[in-house]
């Protein structure tokens, strides 16, 4: 065919189809909005549990009302309603809102249909809606269509201690499409029995998937379960909901807390992928070890505690081995320091005679510092510092006195602290060498004295995370890292 007749041809059927439109009108741009419309709604995840707050227990379908991004078109509130029913939740997992028109659900010849004055109900990307009975308290056989109640592990009839064989059907219309999914594992009729009226058991059902079998039986699981991390830097901590056959809990939230340690007190919250994962970062500018725990908490009250887990804390010396020194009166958090320079003596003042001006501010020895021990060096800058640069986050030596031995320069070590650094550090000791004590890592510190002024920026806080409040920035614990290599020695306790 030649291009002049194709180009014909396609003006012929563009024609034909533009007095289509025109014939046909409203209704042609009906169909073709309810089509997009379908096209929109194909990443659709339907749910489906059972819901027991008379025999409460930790498989209550969990998220529930009030969950963040969650429709609720059920019985409010929670406190005033006794919910013996099944529930469905329809989550959007499309880029763009959609609109739920209704739903209805099948059992047997029993059909139960949500609909009325919320609807059609708008879901963002991520949104879900629950449905469930919209009344308090139990029933016994079909009452249908209104779910005023919606015991539907006695459809058709209460008391049924043999499978009844029933599948029930979820009919969904969004956005003017009705797709219909079938229950094949009978989560919302407990397998086609009556676990209340049979054993008097509890027959909630966490969310599954609609088409699958439950699988009862939770655990959380909080990993890695031990870790080191610098001072400074961030430690992730994933918190894993899984069912009893190991699948994946999606949308549930999940509390951390630091629950001992020097960052004790610190939480966090997180929502459930669709792995069931939930994470938790947060930084620590104090050393020690921190144990924490995640949790998650049903409508009804039922708490799942994880297992413990530990992130210990270091900090480094200055790399390359050695240690910078201040002094004892101006090394509270929050003080502004200088550790090292030309004028070392005038910046840190001594709770004895004032330091001689030949030191600059680096100890060489000993290897790896320790409260109630003592620092040497040499006179000016004949022990060379570190070329840099320098850890955002350093352990510094605190002294109240130094003295010159022959050619050597000593002093003692009542504290060790951690300095945040400042840029600008250069081994010249024409170049000061500055930052802010965030924290204390074992010894007694002095606060400031007239001559030097605590410093009026505000200290770090000794840990940083999206939510909760900052701990005490002060640590008994120490670990520290010997010649710039990141070694915990949480079983060295430094002498106060």
């Amino acid at each position: 065919m030649s291009e002049i007749t194709e180009r014909k041809a396609r003006q012929k059927v563009q024609a034909a189809l533009g007095a289509a439109a025109l014939l046909l009108g409203s209704v042609a741009i009906f169909t073709l909005t309810s089509a997009i419309h379908a096209q929109a709604a194909t990443a659709i995840s339907v749910f489906v549990g059972y819901a027991d707050s008379d025999r409460a227990g930790g498989e209550f379908p969990n998220p529930w009302n009030g969950a963040l991004g969650v429709e609720f078109d059920g019985c409010s509130p929670q406190s005033a309603c006794t919910f013996d029913g099944g529930a469905i939740r329809v989550r959007n997992d499309n880029t763009v809102a959609v609109m739920v028109d209704q739903l209805s659900v099948h059992i047997g010849t029993c059909t139960y249909t949500w609909s009325g004055p919320m609807y059609p109900v708008s879901l963002a990307p991520g949104a879900a809606l629950i449905t469930t009975q919209r009344g308090s308290g139990v029933a016994a056989g079909c009452t249908g269509p209104d779910p005023v109640t919606f015991d539907s592990s006695d459809i058709p009839n209460a008391g049924t201690c043999v499978a009844d064989g029933i599948v029930p059907v979820v009919d969904v219309a969004v956005d003017g499409v009705t797709t219909s999914y079938t229950d094949s594992g009978q989560v919302l009729n407990s397998g086609g029995v009556d676990p209340g009226a049979c054993s008097n058991s509890d027959e909630s059902t966490q969310w599954t998937r609609i088409g699958s079998k439950p699988c009862p039986g939770e655990t959380l699981a909080l990993v890695p379960v031990t870790q080191t991390d610098s001072v400074g830097t961030t430690a992730t901590l994933t918190a894993a909901l899984t069912d009893g056959c190991g699948n994946g809990l999606a949308d549930v939230a999940v509390a951390f807390k630091v629950t001992a340690g020097p960052n004790a007190a610190l939480s966090g919250s997180g929502v459930t992928n669709d792995s069931g994962n939930a994470t938790f970062s947060y930084s620590s500018s104090v050393t020690g070890t921190d144990t924490l725990q995640a949790a998650v908490t049903n409508a009804v009250g039922f708490t799942r505690a994880s297992n413990s887990a530990t992130v210990t804390w270091t900090v480094e010396f200055a790399p390359g081995g050695g240690a910078f020194v201040i002094g004892n009166n101006n090394a509270t958090a929050g003080s502004a320091v200088n550790f090292w320079g030309s004028q070392w003596s005038q910046h840190n003042p001594l709770a004895t005679d004032p330091a001689p001006r030949s030191f600059k501010g680096f100890a060489d020895q000993p290897d790896v510092p320790a409260c109630g021990k003592t620092w040497t060096s040499e006179p000016g800058n004949s022990t060379p510092p570190p070329d840099g640069p320098l850890p955002e986050f350093m352990a510094v030596i605190v002294t109240s006195s130094v003295r010159q031995i022959g050619p050597e320069l000593t002093g003692d070590i009542v504290g060790i602290v951690v300095v945040r650094t400042n840029r600008g550090y250069e081994p010249n000791p024409g170049h000061w060498a500055t930052g802010v004590v965030v924290g204390v890592i074992c010894g007694a510190v002095s606060a400031p004295t007239s001559a030097v002024p605590k410093s009026t920026q505000a200290p770090n806080t000794p840990a940083h995370v999206a939510s909760g409040a900052p701990p005490s920035s002060s640590s008994s614990a120490c670990a520290v890292a010997p010649r710039g290599k990141s070694v915990p020695n949480a079983h060295r306790k430094c002498l106060d």
